[in-house]
């Protein structure tokens, strides 16, 4: 006999095995099958109580439905949550605009700040890298008994992290190293950008219930740790983490080009270990949290991690049109439009870079020759090489304290977008 229950508030494999494994323990023998991508349910028994089902769908904190939920899950509520939370992380941005937070991380020459690699981690680890790894962290909560220590329930993630944090270390400092032989060109770099933020954003969705589709490891990889002998677990687990690698994360793979263009072991191994390391307190409590209470409702705080990943979504994609050198981007903060001026025969504008552009705009003449003055004050490993790609032209990385010179025609009238060589800082010329 096999009956369906509607689930509410499945959400990711997290929640699918949550839902297995609680029937499994309270209906010994059954077969049973959830999916957050349908809302369903299924078990196969002789017998099947439907009020012991609710009651155990209760214990995991879901709700058995009569009417499938997947047909309407985004609810007004939703919408006026999603409302707030857009408000307030926009007011947020607008305040943090006006201050040049850049100048706040340390100098690292050709490296990212580690700090924002860190940051990068722990926004990571409450979207993409928690949709992708949630099943598999979860899943180590079936190891061991109900009446273990809290120090028992923390061996499995410790394991997983340990292998987790060694392979991000040394495999970014093999990208590194290949970095510093292999020069990803803007239009590489541009499209993968952009793909990577479709997928943000896709997730995004995922998470606001309004995809049918969702991203997640296969919880078979989970179910199996269960049955490892208790001598392999660590060298098995910990694998597992070090394959977290290679997971389909925008932010990780994000990082992975940076730690390729930062073109050397020690840089790339850095960036790659302090990401990690960002991740590493919000998957671990979700692991650990997971051994002693069932799943949880996020509400609003998931309406705020939505936001925050539709943020870095446009972004990115923001990054990525720069590179492949669109006249028109998602910029809302371009500042005052300066006037180039006449120096014999040539158009001059002058940009200043001290951490981040400190002009963003220029307005020149169409047919007039330009000499586009790049005064490198103080830069960073992603402000330190300026180029124009609609016209291919590059200043190669720089140093502070120098100044650097690109020649060029206008032909026509319009807009020549500049950025940083990752897309990340961008302006503009307005031909007239």
């Amino acid at each position: 006999m096999k009956k369906i229950f509607y689930i509410k508030g499945m959400h990711c494999a997290s929640c699918e095995m949550l839902i297995e494994k609680e029937i499994k323990k309270g209906m010994p023998g059954v077969r049973v099958k959830a999916s957050c991508n349908s809302g369903k349910l299924e078990i196969e028994n002789n017998i099947i109580d439907d009020s012991l089902v609710e009651k155990l769908v209760a214990n995991c904190s879901y709700e058995v439905v009569k009417v499938n939920n997947r047909k309407n899950r985004f609810t007004f509520k939703d919408f006026s949550e999603l409302l707030l939370a857009s408000s307030i992380v926009f007011l947020l941005f607008v305040f943090l605009s006006r201050f040049e937070l850049l100048k706040l991380f340390p100098d690292l020459s050709s490296d990212i700040s580690l700090f924002i690699a860190l940051m990068v981690g722990l926004v990571a680890s409450l979207s993409t890298c928690l949709a992708i790894t949630g099943g598999l962290v979860i899943s180590f909560s079936a190891i061991g008994g109900e009446k273990d220590t809290f120090f028992k329930k923390s061996i499995p993630q410790i394991y997983f992290h340990i292998g987790r944090i060694v392979s991000f270390f040394l495999l970014g400092g093999i990208l590194g190293s290949l970095g510093s032989f292999v020069q990803y060109s803007s239009l590489f770099t541009g499209i993968l950008t952009i793909i990577i933020s479709v997928v943000m954003f896709y997730i995004a969705l995922n998470i606001l219930g309004l995809s049918s589709t969702k991203f997640y490891l296969p919880k078979i990889i989970g179910e199996k740790i269960s049955s490892i002998k208790t001598s392999k677990r660590p060298f098995f687990i910990g694998l597992l983490g070090a394959l977290s690698f290679f997971l389909p994360c925008g932010f990780t793979q994000s990082m992975q080009i940076l730690a390729v263009a930062s073109g050397s072991f020690l840089s790339g191994s850095l960036i790659m270990l302090f990401f990690a390391l960002g991740t590493l307190p919000v998957l671990f409590s979700v692991g650990v949290g997971s051994s002693y209470v069932n799943n949880k409702k996020f509400g609003i705080f998931n309406k705020f991690i939505v936001v925050i990943i539709i943020l870095f979504s446009f972004y990115s994609i923001n990054n990525g049109l720069s590179l492949l050198g669109f006249k028109y981007s998602f910029n809302i903060f371009k500042g005052q439009s300066l006037t180039s001026s006449i120096e014999s025969d040539y158009q001059v504008v002058q940009l200043d870079i001290d951490y981040t552009f400190v002009q963003k705009e220029f307005r020149i003449k169409k047919g007039i020759p330009v000499k586009f003055i790049i005064n490198a004050i103080r830069v960073t490993g992603c402000s330190d090489e300026v180029i124009i790609s609609q016209l291919g032209l590059s200043t190669g990385k720089m140093k502070n304290g120098n100044k650097y010179t690109l020649e060029f025609i206008p032909e026509k009238e319009g807009i020549i977008p500049f950025s940083c060589w990752m897309g990340m800082i961008n302006g503009r010329f307005i031909v007239e």
